[in-house]
């Protein structure tokens, strides 16, 4: 598969050895990208300003693309549906999502939110 892949500041490379995905939740979809574009965000890795950005990290998190293959829990979605994948993805089943927060969701986003840290 070919991917973006992070390789330290200023630098990426299209790799196209990268594996191809797997469903591992009941809960997941693959979708193979038709289009796709950076935002600000990559740009931030891309500038090195994240720490924790490691090399081979693949970069783009906003695309166009076709369903390839769902997870058995999967409804709103069929094989060979057209989607927009935007920046944040999330369960919509938690306290955050139900609130209308998904960039906060803990589900999908494990790390979106320090909870519970706040004095």
């Amino acid at each position: 598969m070919l991917a973006m892949n992070y390789r330290g500041p200023y630098r990426v490379r299209a790799d196209r050895n990268k594996a191809m995905p797997e469903i591992e939740h009941s809960g997941d979809a693959i979708v193979r990208v038709t289009r796709s574009c950076i935002c600000g965000s990559d740009l931030h890795l891309y500038h090195g300003l994240v720490p924790d950005t490691r090399i081979g990290t693949t970069f783009g998190h906003e695309f166009i693309g076709v369903v390839e293959e769902i997870g058995e829990s999967v409804q709103n979605l069929k094989v060979g549906d057209n989607v927009l994948v935007p920046f944040n993805i999330a369960c919509d089943k938690c306290i955050f999502c139900q609130q209308g927060l998904f960039g906060n969701c803990h589900e999908y986003n494990p790390q979106a939110t320090a909870v519970g840290v706040f004095a």
